[in-house]
């Protein structure tokens, strides 16, 4: 069964093996497709890094993903919880050109909307890849169902980069969601943004825009359930609502394997809180993970928070 035409398998496949008949591993539990099969949630991987403005091996994060499956089960002790009510499959990887990064985006936009036409139950999460894939991402959905979207991103950056310098980028999809008019600009809520990583005039085209922004400093005063709160509410109005998470919103005591890392950064109990929650809203109806860099980590630190954000995420999917 091929789910669309740009999915391929990955390029390394890990078996979950049942070693004890009263656990499930995540490799157990996520299935390979198989026709006439109805799924709750997909995982895709882009393995897309060279449109990112420093270097970043964030290509490799979706092969890594994967491979901590048969590391860690489907129980969450403290909402006892298994999610194996819920059905998964791992889609593959979308197809990237070995050069063009403008195909890569082409591939992924047309792999988005033709997941979301023949699926339209189906809640598709991305692994990436570095941050430009976002835009292709949210355009996919848009043009497979014409609603309007929300986008609530984790992020140190605001993603605003003038996209006459250099074209899309990971500096960039915000920006670039906004200019196509895929997404409008108070339709976005963006959390984490953090000290020296950011300038007076992307600040001052956020403002314009409409784009809500809430620092690292205001989650830590405020607290990161308000912040969540909040952001919920500003989105009420849009029809459903997109997340993505770039992993280098946490503090580099968390992530040493990310591209931008750096301090006074989100937790990583705020950030898993926050992805329980948004799973839990019915109105989040996509997610994706970036920039995370599997060449620069240490023993798989950074993808192993990946993975649990990804957990987190899915037993707020159990309780729509």
């Amino acid at each position: 069964m091929k789910p669309a035409k740009h999915l391929n398998p990955p390029a390394l496949q890990y078996a979950g093996g049942k070693g004890d008949p009263y656990v499930t591993t995540i490799a157990e539990w996520i299935e390979k497709p198989q026709a006439d099969m109805s799924y709750d949630l997909c995982v895709l991987g882009v393995p897309l890094s060279k449109s990112s403005i420093s270097f970043s091996g964030a290509h490799l994060h979706p092969a890594t993903f994967r491979k901590l499956w048969s590391n860690f089960t489907t129980y969450h002790w403290d909402l006892d919880l298994d999610f194996t009510q819920l059905r998964a499959v791992d889609f593959g990887d979308i197809a990237m050109h070995v050069t063009d990064i403008a195909t890569c985006h082409q591939n992924i936009q047309e792999t988005m909307q033709e997941v979301t036409t023949t699926y339209p139950e189906i809640f598709p999460i991305t692994v990436g890849g570095d941050h430009s894939i976002t835009a292709p991402l949210i355009k996919g959905r848009k043009a497979a169902n014409g609603k309007r979207i929300g986008i609530i991103q984790f992020d140190a950056h605001l993603d605003v980069r003038d996209m006459s310098y250099g074209g899309p980028s990971n500096g960039t999809p915000i920006r670039n969601l906004v200019e196509s008019k895929t997404v409008k600009g108070e339709d976005i809520v963006t959390i984490g943004i953090r000290n020296f990583v950011n300038s007076r005039l992307y600040r001052d085209y956020t403002e314009e825009k409409g784009i809500h922004v809430i620092s690292s400093k205001q989650v830590h005063m405020r607290g990161i359930e308000s912040v969540i709160k909040e952001a919920m509410e500003r989105l009420e109005a849009c029809e459903e609502v997109y997340v993505t998470f770039d992993i280098d919103a946490l503090d580099q005591s968390f992530v040493p394997g990310v591209p931008a890392i750096g301090p006074q950064g989100l937790t990583t109990d705020q950030l898993f809180s926050s992805a329980s929650t948004l799973g839990a809203w019915s109105k989040v109806t996509a997610m994706d993970m970036v920039c995370v860099d599997p060449s620069v980590d240490l023993r798989d630190i950074t993808s192993r928070v990946s993975l649990h954000l990804f957990l987190h995420f899915v037993s707020g999917l159990c309780q729509q």
